[in-house]
């Protein structure tokens, strides 16, 4: 049996807890073992809300044989640390999906992948390596999404979407069909995106327009 610890101890982190208890895998290839924390410590009140230990920070943790991991972060650029720093100390990462996430057969998934409660990603869809698709959120038909990107939930990704790298798309957004989506990318949340958004900008509203 291997042991999951969840990387990161904020909101999110939390509620990973419980996905997790109700993902393949759950108490027959690996239980929950517990926390590591960031280097910005919480207050007490917010530790007490853990489900699990804290076995310390991410970047001094040494894996123990039996360890797998996920990270519970939503940033994209703290997700790529905190998930580059754990691997490159000997930490593996697997996927953690949620049996109510509906995952077609042609779909294509890499390593480190969360997948949250009635996601659904659909024909031809790639997942690149440590990517996190939030609660309800859908990828359409042929949608690409890349490293370490971040799609919250209720969003709706249309057929041919392709999102690049370290992006994140808020809560509510959607991208209509074939848009290209930049790498490191912000689309705030509600936001719908008619028109393709270049790199390392960010884009607010109903259309999408570019904002500082």
């Amino acid at each position: 049996m291997k042991h999951l610890i969840i990387c990161g101890t904020g909101a999110f982190a939390r509620e990973l807890y419980w996905h997790a208890k109700e993902s393949y895998g759950y108490g027959t290839e690996w239980d929950l073992k517990g926390y590591l924390d960031g280097h910005v410590p919480m207050s007490d009140s917010e530790y007490d809300k853990l489900q699990l230990p804290v076995l310390g920070v991410y970047s001094d943790y040494d894996p123990e044989e039996d360890d797998v991991f996920t990270c519970g972060i939503g940033s994209p650029d703290k997700r790529k640390e905190m998930i580059d720093t754990v691997s490159n100390n000997g930490g593996h990462f697997i996927n953690v999906i949620h049996k109510t996430a509906i995952i077609q057969g042609s779909a294509n998934l890499g390593i480190g992948i969360i997948l949250c409660p009635y996601v659904s990603v659909n024909d031809s869809a790639v997942l690149s390596n440590y990517v996190l698709v939030n609660y309800m959120s859908t990828l359409g038909h042929d949608v690409r999404v890349n490293e370490y990107s971040c799609i919250m939930g209720h969003v709706d990704l249309c057929g041919f979407v392709h999102v690049g790298s370290n992006v994140y798309i808020g809560s509510g957004a959607r991208v209509l069909p074939s848009g290209i989506i930049g790498d490191n990318a912000f689309v705030g949340a509600g936001s719908v995106v008619l028109k393709n958004v270049n790199n390392n900008t960010k884009v607010f509203g109903n259309p999408a327009k570019l904002t500082i």
